[in-house]
């Protein structure tokens, strides 16, 4: 099963807090072709990495045409599929932050959220997060170009240690790959685990502003394909303000 979301772009993954087309415990998995090449934003959670693959095969899209996975961040509904997806496709190239590919390497469950996440009941007591080496470190404002697109990495710590947002201009619209950063109605992702930080989203959630977003497409819930840059101004107004923000 997949979604098509628009000329070239699906999504093939995603669990309870998405379109439950892969295993419970996934964020939502974003396919992007053009050109006999594609690109992948975030693995899931490593429970269901077949059926992310077969959904893959379903879209019209040959998993062996897919030339990077963008991580947004290291917590295990989306990096958990990783070392499952690179044992998949060797060829397959893993993009992440320098502070997020540590922990995607060798962080501990502390260092994951994980044994935070297990005593809220968030995940299994017996979930394992594999660990897997990145390819490439991104650095704030990389630009890849792949076929008929352009990717920006912006990186944007503040729900977890060192996540990066992917900006997309494909087709003539600008995409944002927020992972758990930002989402609709500008609500945010505050967690009680290591490396996120209301702090650090003040400082560092100002690097969205006034993009020209179309489309905001987050990692869990809705996403919007319009007036996508409102609804981060709306996040950025809230940090503004001495109340807590909106959070998911």
């Amino acid at each position: 099963m997949y979604i098509r979301i628009g000329q070239g772009f699906y999504m093939v993954g995603g669990g309870d807090a998405g379109p439950g087309i892969s295993s419970y415990k996934d964020c939502n998995v974003y396919l992007v072709a053009d050109g006999g090449q594609a690109v992948l934003f975030d693995a899931g959670s490593g429970l269901d990495t077949g059926r992310i693959l077969e959904n893959i095969r379903e879209a019209g899209v040959e998993p062996s045409q897919i030339q990077y996975l963008f991580i947004t961040h290291c917590h295990g509904d989306h990096a958990g599929g990783v070392q499952d997806m690179k044992r998949a496709l060797p060829c397959l190239e893993v993009v992440a932050s320098a502070k997020e590919a540590k922990l995607m390497e060798a962080g501990t469950e502390r260092m994951l959220g994980l044994a935070a996440a297990k005593i809220k009941g968030a995940y299994p007591a017996d979930y394992v997060f594999r660990h897997q080496k990145a390819d490439r470190i991104v650095e704030h404002r990389e630009v890849f170009r792949i076929s008929g697109m352009e990717v920006e990495a912006i990186v944007v710590p503040g729900h977890s240690i060192e996540s990066v947002c992917y900006q997309m201009d494909f087709k003539g619209r600008r995409y944002l790959f927020s992972g758990d950063s930002v989402y609709k109605n500008g609500a945010l992702s505050l967690q009680n685990c290591y490396g996120s930080s209301l702090e650090r989203y003040r400082k560092y959630l100002p690097r969205l502003a006034g993009r020209g977003i179309d489309a905001l497409i987050p990692a869990h819930f809705g996403f919007t394909l319009t007036n996508g840059q409102a609804h981060i101004e709306k996040a950025l107004a809230y940090l503004e303000s001495s109340a807590l923000p909106p959070m998911v």
